[in-house]
């Protein structure tokens, strides 16, 4: 699962436009992550409006090793894209979006910084022309974009995984292996930009190494009286959910009444963030979507919306039942009000004061579990809390001890709580443990040495 955090980073960046080709609404989360690493585009129209088409351009870029890959494509792709002789000469969507993953590569290798970088990133990404009237997708990873058609999901991607026939294949070929479902045990997807220690071999074009930037490419011509919208989302999401049930909740949120398509976007990361480390690992990621919803001419966002509602799908499903489907194994409050409260309320507004300790249960569930943690129930109980009767240990403050990140916060009745990566705060007990040990062991040695040159003296 990686390292996480004691507490999700609940920070959500908010994007959201209307054209008249396109309506989006984006959020993107943190959550447990140690830092975020996602990036994205949404870009209703690329060209100049003397120009007599309209393209617009969204993308999701879910960054793995690291955010550099991910936030070069997210800052880059569109001025790559658009000096592309296919985009500029020929208009061809799919071969200018090829050409625009290869060249992303290219001038990172060109860079002396990024070409040593470790990272890398999938990208999935969607052209919409208004006048080919045509939705083009590129995807490398494993990422998905998916279309909404009469209420049903329809794959505008295929996650690209090491353990498909055809990846394993090319992955082989190369020289390479999967272990534990892994290329060369170690990436969990097969494609993307960047990564460019799989890209080594000088032998072998860019579709041919072990893990390629080469997208695959779904075409659709696009009819708007049954193509409604198109969800862009990292894997995040899709661990959380399949892509008929996003489709469902957003489908919930139009019907609902009253929200945005950045609230419905927002509520679905509410939906998919862990409530927990302790349980199975899913929700814990970096989440980001993007919602885009395809107008009709002269169609502005709020005629959308009365349209889609008219078509009255009948979806029987909340965000909160999906929640507690998604997360059966955890304990949730009974009133639904307070099920989101991990993603909508801060750590401090959590704790409950009607414990004796100053912590509610759900504090209980912050814990990250660790193998070098105490195995037993008060050791437990420690380290969840960490240790509030003391906060200086030899004259130095347990912050500056703890370093790495940790800092230590103060909730309900001034009760302190630990905040930062355990495994880093459970490395600074045991080297501070060592180095007094060792000191003491050196005390015991010259106490030794004195008494033995005071009986030589005697004699």
């Amino acid at each position: 699962m990686g390292q996480i955090l004691s507490n999700p980073v609940i920070d959500k960046e908010h994007h959201s436009g209307e054209d008249l080709l396109t309506a989006f609404g984006t959020c993107a989360m943190q959550g447990w992550r140690m830092s975020m690493e996602d990036s994205h585009i949404v870009e209703p129209n690329v060209l100049n409006e003397q120009e007599e088409d309209h393209i617009a351009v969204y993308s999701i870029f879910d960054g793995h090793g690291g955010s550099s890959v991910a936030q070069f494509a997210g800052k880059n792709m569109i001025p790559i894209l658009l000096r592309q002789n296919s985009f500029k000469n020929e208009r061809n969507l799919a071969q200018c979006l090829i050409d625009a993953y290869l060249s992303m590569d290219e001038d990172m290798l060109k860079d002396n910084i990024l070409k040593n970088d470790h990272s890398g990133c999938t990208a999935t990404s969607i052209l919409i022309s208004k006048l080919q009237n045509l939705l083009v997708c590129a995807n490398s990873g494993d990422s998905r974009t998916v279309l909404a058609t009469k209420g049903v999901a329809k794959a505008l991607s295929y996650d690209h995984k090491p353990t498909l026939i055809s990846e394993k294949s090319r992955i082989m070929a190369a020289d390479g292996f999967v272990e534990m479902d892994r290329v060369n045990g170690n990436l969990a997807l097969s494609r993307a930009i960047g990564d460019f220690e799989f890209k080594s071999n000088e032998d072998l074009g860019p579709h041919e190494q072990i893990v390629t930037c080469v997208p695959d490419i779904v075409q659709r011509q696009l009819n708007y009286d049954d193509d409604e919208f198109v969800i862009l989302a990292c894997d995040g999401i899709w661990d959380c959910l399949s892509s008929q049930e996003c489709v469902d909740l957003i489908y919930y949120g139009i019907n609902k009444g009253g929200m945005s398509l950045n609230d419905i976007a927002s509520r679905i990361i509410d939906v998919c963030c862990s409530p927990t480390t302790e349980g199975t690992g899913i929700g814990c990621d970096n989440m980001s979507i993007t919602i885009v919803a395809l107008l009709k001419e002269n169609e502005n966002v709020d005629q959308w919306f009365e349209r889609i509602r008219s078509k009255k799908y009948d979806r029987p499903i909340s965000f909160e039942l999906k929640r507690r489907v998604v997360y059966s194994y955890f304990e949730f409050p009974s009133n639904d009000e307070d099920i989101f409260e991990t993603t909508t309320k801060r750590p401090e507004e959590r704790f409950s004061q009607d414990s004796s300790n100053g912590y509610g249960d759900e504090d209980e569930n912050m814990y990250v579990e660790d193998t070098d943690a105490d195995d037993t129930e008060d050791g437990a109980k420690r380290n969840r809390r960490g240790n509030n009767s003391n906060n200086i240990i030899d004259g130095i403050p347990l912050e500056a001890l703890l370093g790495g990140g940790i800092t230590l916060s103060t909730g309900p009745n001034n009760e302190q709580y630990i905040s930062g990566n355990l495994n880093e705060m459970l490395a600074s007990f045991r080297k501070g443990a060592y180095q007094q040990q060792h000191r003491a062991e050196e005390e015991e040695e010259e106490e030794e040495e004195e008494e033995e040159e005071e009986e030589e003296d005697k004699e």
